[in-house]
């Protein structure tokens, strides 16, 4: 965790500090598919710094309804967790990083929670994103090598989570070169143009997001990126990532 995102964290626990969930029980679904009561009386005694990411997936999996009152006071309760754990590469999510916020698309935070709140889950998203660029550790698949940490997973979290899209992807504009270049190469093999559109290719992103995915696929796609990768080429020495961003200028 970078320092920046370590400050953030720990002003989250700030920030949502004043909020508590129920003294006994938490708004979940008790089905075969969701979450015991054992699980929900551990969750509920485990202090909120120690709660393991496993433990706040089983949450993140079983809090389906949504309303402005205890719901939203419980989710706000768990947030400087969730955003920890995000932080240290745990997303607390069965499914990943790429929704594991999801429920804060249903909250409707912008305009019913107060603006500091707001501002600082703007402001973690933007820290998140940029502390992720130089994640350039390489994987081997069999077209080739390939960054392991698909920056994909990042934005998605912030759109399903209805972050700032524009606001996060101008701090990756700003973002120092080469990680923030190579992010933009690697990304680009996923734009896809057809019917018009041109387009970031994620499965949580179609259908209900196109325009978040059009305006990333827009993102990626202008002569200003072609030019960073260009100057950003001559800076790498690793031939893997070489490729990948010579890959990305003839696409």
């Amino acid at each position: 965790m970078t320092p920046d995102l370590s400050a953030i964290v720990e002003e989250a626990y700030r920030v949502f500090g004043r909020y508590r969930p129920a003294a006994s029980t938490l708004s979940v679904c008790h089905c075969n598919c969701c979450m015991t009561e054992d699980v929900e009386r551990e969750l509920i005694k485990t202090p909120l710094r120690q709660i393991p990411a496993d433990l706040l997936a089983e949450y993140t999996n079983s809090a389906h309804d949504w309303d402005d009152g205890p719901v939203a006071r419980e989710m706000r309760y768990f947030l400087p967790r969730y955003f920890e754990l995000i932080a240290l590469n745990h997303p607390p999510d069965t499914m990943g990083l790429d929704i594991c916020l999801r429920r804060l698309g249903q909250a409707d935070w912008r305009a019913k929670w107060p603006e500091t709140e707001e501002k600082f889950i703007d402001r973690f998203f933007d820290a998140v994103l940029v502390a992720s660029l130089p994640r350039l550790d390489l994987v081997e698949w069999p077209a080739g090598w390939w960054l392991d940490f698909d920056l994909t997973d990042v934005l998605t979290m912030i759109v399903t989570a209805d972050g700032d899209l524009a606001r996060a992807l101008a701090a990756w504009d700003r973002a120092s070169d080469p990680p923030a270049a190579i992010h933009m190469a690697a990304l680009r093999h996923q734009v896809m143009r057809e019917g018009g559109r041109t387009y970031l290719h994620s499965a949580y992103l179609a259908g209900d997001h196109d325009a978040a995915a059009d305006a990333i696929g827009t993102f990626l796609s202008r002569p200003e990126v072609d030019r960073r990768l260009e100057e950003v080429f001559f800076t790498v020495t690793d031939p893997r990532l070489q490729k990948i961003i010579s890959d990305a200028m003839m696409s």
